[in-house]
């Protein structure tokens, strides 16, 4: 039996929590619209009380959408680092250097020095990692260890 082949991505939280995360706030939007619809008559403070929980589910549903951080070493050379909505792509022309943020066994990730200078960290790549991505910087396979 062969070894299972490396990871080609990293996720800074499962794929699925976004999606529950959503999902529990549409429960409580719908929850607040209900307890509006069983408090009436309305009084000032539950109206506000319910208002501030259904801005609660509502911000739980806007803030899932934009969760999905990692980062994502592809077949064509690319490195792909996204935060929120930002999706930053580093061809190996692009990086200078790669290394940890600090030496030893301190580090707790990846960095990426641009050719500018800039750091760029790469999400959710442990530094155990990073001998495999430096042999992807220099042209050699992404996929061995």
């Amino acid at each position: 039996m062969s070894a299972p082949d490396p990871p080609s991505e990293w996720l800074m939280q499962p794929r699925w929590l976004p999606t529950l995360r959503a999902a529990i706030g549409g429960a409580v939007i719908v929850s607040a619209v209900t307890a509006l619809a069983l408090a009436y008559p309305w009084r000032g403070l539950e109206v506000a009380l319910v208002a501030l929980w259904g801005g609660y589910g509502a911000f739980l549903v806007w803030a899932s959408r934009r969760e999905r951080s990692g980062t994502r070493l592809e077949d064509d050379a690319v490195v792909v680092v996204t935060s929120g909505g930002r999706t930053t792509r580093l061809t190996r022309a692009d990086i200078l250097d790669l290394r940890t943020d600090q030496p030893g066994r301190r580090a707790w990730r990846v960095q990426a020095v641009r050719r500018d200078g800039r750091l760029i960290t790469l999400l959710a790549v442990p530094p155990a990692e990073l001998e495999r991505l430096r042999a992807w910087h220099v042209g050699g396979p992404a996929g061995g260890r």
